[in-house]
């Protein structure tokens, strides 16, 4: 089969047409880990509370067990961190977590505390949507959008809902476990605990500027804890230089029949693909430059391209 190289032009032309779409961010700087996961205690496998520490519980994934013969979680967080949105008029937003084995939470637990979570991928958006919640009781706070020109733009009064019974979830029924005791609180009736969805606007003035960061603060004085788990953007746009890079990879065509292609792979380190809920149906496939999906049917899935750093970045192709 012939290449057909995509010229950055057209790469650039294809992010402007796709501007209502959403894109998972990959993301550096968070400082705690309140998921637990694998076999194990869950103060084995997590390095804080999403509460504060007398409360002190955490999130599962759904592969968490306490030992190994204990009964398999039929709620939790899903084992890949990818998270669908369930918020209306938001069809298609979906959310990567962060790594179960490391730190997976920007996590704020006092008055004026701040942390910044850095975009691997610096990039234009028109909308940020936070993933966030804070524990042992709501709490607000102030989230600044970072821009590449030094410029900011700032949003105030932030309410980060308690992840008990609050609106604007975009994931629920997810349970808990207590860290020091194992005990589990299943979901119930009321489908607690939550993760909320927090929408950030771009003003017309700041979409073509490129976003380096997002920093939050925490500005609350009540005892209790902002988590910040991950960030989607809508209408996200890279750099020339990014353009660049994903003219590199050149993965072609899209949509496909049974087989992806690679212009090239040297960087690359693993590719997982994932279907539209978020299931992994190939994971840490070895690079080549040919991929055969003949098996799957037709349909969208998702591309998690690891390279050989570590960084992760989403592509989503659809079979015909």
């Amino acid at each position: 089969m012939k290449k057909q190289l995509l010229s950055l032009s057209l790469i650039l032309a294809s992010f402007a047409v796709n501007a209502q779409t959403y894109q998972t961010l990959s993301l550096s700087g968070f400082n705690a880990d309140v998921i637990a996961n694998g076999i194990g205690g869950a103060s084995t496998s997590t390095n804080a509370s999403l509460d504060k520490p007398t409360d002190n519980f955490a999130y599962m994934s759904k592969d968490f067990k306490v030992t190994a013969s204990s009964a398999t979680l039929t709620y939790g967080l899903p084992e890949n961190g990818l998270i669908t949105s369930a918020v209306p008029g938001t069809s298609g937003l979906t959310y990567q977590l962060a790594s179960y084995n490391g730190n997976n939470s920007l996590r704020l637990p006092n008055a004026n505390d701040t942390g910044t979570l850095t975009l691997a991928t610096p990039g234009s958006a028109n909308t940020l949507y936070v993933l966030a919640v804070s524990g042992s009781g709501p709490s607000t706070g102030e989230i600044t959008v970072n821009f590449a020109d030094s410029t900011t733009q700032i949003f105030a009064n932030i309410n980060f809902q308690d992840w008990y019974d609050g609106a604007n979830f975009a994931i629920k029924a997810i349970g808990r476990i207590n860290r020091g005791s194992n005990s589990i609180d299943a979901p119930g009736t009321a489908e607690n605990p939550r993760i909320y969805q927090i929408p950030l606007a771009i003003s017309a003035a700041n979409q073509g500027k490129v976003i380096t960061s997002v920093t939050v603060k925490k500005t609350s004085t009540a005892v209790t804890v902002i988590n910040v788990f991950a960030i989607s953007a809508q209408g996200l746009v890279l750099s020339v230089k990014d353009a660049e890079a994903l003219e590199k990879t050149g993965i072609y065509p899209n949509p496909f029949s049974d087989y992806l292609n690679f212009n090239d792979i040297s960087e690359v380190a693993s590719i997982s693909v994932l279907d539209f809920s978020g299931k992994t149906l190939l994971k840490d496939v070895k690079p080549e430059s040919q991929l055969n999906l003949s098996a799957l049917e037709s349909g969208v899935y998702t591309l998690i391209i690891k390279d050989k750093n570590g960084k992760q970045t989403s592509k989503k192709v659809t079979k015909k």
